[in-house]
């Protein structure tokens, strides 16, 4: 929350490295993909004029395979440590509508083990996201937020086709998300977002050099916030990713999503321009793919 302080196709076994051949794109880049899951206030109107720098730091560990809805492994070691830099800049339209152009840096690590370690690890500078959300002031008093959110991301990271695990997609991607804030109260309110993306082509996937298409994306989320003061909030939110169905050469790989998760958020300012911001969270459910068992994210943003 920013608010100002003064108010797969199942993997197929291979000797010697069970479940690491033929696993679907959703581990091309999931663990940096997450940089536009939205926390709590996160669409919360600006004054025209604000800047906004933020420094991420996401550190997620996984250690279960799901196929269909199905474990294929309890051993399936994929963390992943990522780091993204945003900068915003908000451009007032009107008395009650704002533009929030900005751009978003992601870099980081991924290490696997287990069952997975024949994947390697990836390290490296992921797709460069550009947006720029626009924000509509439903209510002055309660500043009550709808907002419309188009994102651009584009294939500037490190990928390599050889290898099965890359930070870069070398495809281009855009998203976009609506987002919904009611405040109650002083106390209480309510988010809740959804989005939805869309994929371009990759033309050298794997090192055969196969193209690989995906279906659409889509993520909800819902988030209840309690101010305790004017500068710290908590908030429990629950999401649900659906879709992203992969293609290879066009044979579907049978691994479309459906996920379900959990979030804890803290979030405070420590002085009039900066805040802190950490949240804990894990999957509940996954069809297909590597489980979350948890996740830490820590974020340090400065307004000026």
């Amino acid at each position: 929350m920013l608010k100002q302080h003064h108010r797969f196709r199942q993997p197929r076994r291979v000797a010697g490295a069970p479940f690491c051949a033929g696993l679907s794109a959703w581990l091309l880049l999931a663990p940096v993909a997450s940089a536009l899951e939205v926390t709590a206030g996160d669409y919360e109107a600006f004054p025209a004029g604000s800047n906004i720098a933020m420094l991420y730091y996401q550190y997620a560990t996984r250690g279960s395979l799901y196929a269909n809805g199905n474990k294929i492994s309890g051993n399936f070691g994929l963390d992943s440590n990522v780091a993204l830099a945003r900068y915003i800049h908000v451009v007032g339209l009107s008395d009650n509508l704002v533009v929030d152009p900005q751009v978003i840096v992601p870099a980081g690590r991924l290490r696997t083990g287990g069952d997975a370690a024949a994947l390697r690890t990836a390290s490296g500078v992921g797709d460069l996201i550009l947006g720029a959300p626009l924000k509509f002031i439903l209510d002055g008093r309660t500043r009550d937020v709808i907002s419309i959110g188009p994102y651009l991301y584009m294939p500037t990271g490190n990928y390599d086709s050889g290898r099965a695990l890359s930070l870069g997609e070398h495809r281009w991607k855009g998203l976009l998300q609506l987002a919904y804030i009611r405040h109650f109260n002083a106390h209480w309110a309510l988010d809740l977002v959804g989005d939805v993306t869309v994929h371009g082509k990759n033309t050298a996937y794997t090192a055969a050099r196969a193209t690989l298409r995906q279906e659409r994306r889509y993520e909800v989320q819902a988030h209840l916030r309690y101010n305790l003061t004017p500068a710290t909030a908590l908030s429990a939110g629950v999401g649900r990713i659906s879709g992203a169905g992969s293609l290879v050469d066009g044979a579907h790989q049978g691994d479309r999503l459906d996920t379900r998760y959990a979030r804890l958020t803290a979030t405070s300012f420590i002085g009039p321009t900066v805040q802190v911001q950490l949240q804990y969270g894990r999957d509940l459910a996954v069809d297909s793919g590597p489980k979350e068992k948890q996740r830490v994210n820590f974020r340090l943003a400065k307004l000026f």
